[in-house]
């Protein structure tokens, strides 16, 4: 069963694609929501992290604010490099954990590691294909603004701390353009899953 690591830029259309391969038959394997699971009140990554920034990134729930977390990392790199290291150990032990079940069970299609930061954290080294997401800056920055409720400024801060289109570019397998309608991005998906299932 192959292992596709889906990745590329904050705003290009990840969650898109992901959706569509879980419908396809892929089981999907979501950063992202491990993230998510890892800074709960109470786990290891959140006691960490409050260590560091302090309550003040605290709802009144005592959960971590992550809008508050993200305006301080996407405006400080080396804050940005203290959180990715605190929660990238837990992330990665999560998702070799789905993937060994995923192979277990081998009634999936493929499996899909979708993770913003799989080069950065080594998850490349698990997959048989990467494939990688684009829309232009324009594009991204826009769907940012309007998924998250920040500005524009905000927007370009967090697409300027990733990587750039052609480090993206130079690792992929295979590059779906997401810059314009569903239907032409559903065309891309149907040819590329046509190709691991041969």
């Amino acid at each position: 069963m192959k292992v596709i690591g889906l990745t590329g830029g904050t705003g290009s259309g990840k969650s898109v694609v992901s959706r569509r391969l879980a419908q396809m038959g892929a089981v999907i394997v979501d950063a992202d929501a491990i993230s998510r699971q890892i800074v709960e009140v109470g786990k290891p990554a959140y006691e960490e992290i409050v260590a560091h920034f302090g309550q003040g990134i605290l709802q009144e729930d005592g959960s971590i604010f992550r809008k508050k977390l993200g305006d301080i990392v996407f405006h400080d790199a080396a804050e940005l490099a203290f959180l990715n290291q605190c929660t990238h150990t837990y992330i990665v032990a999560q998702m070799r954990e789905e993937i060994a079940q995923a192979k277990a069970e081998g009634t999936a299609l493929c499996i899909v590691l979708d993770a913003p930061l799989l080069f950065e954290v080594g998850l490349d080294a698990l997959c048989d294909q990467i494939w990688v997401v684009y829309a232009s800056e324009n594009v991204r920055a826009a769907r940012v603004m309007m998924r998250d409720g920040i500005s524009q400024e905000s927007a370009m801060a967090r697409i300027a701390n990733q990587k750039t289109w052609n480090e993206y570019a130079e690792r992929a397998d295979l590059i779906l353009d997401n810059s314009g309608d569903i239907t032409q991005l559903e065309q891309q998906l149907q040819n590329a899953i046509q190709k691991i299932a041969q």
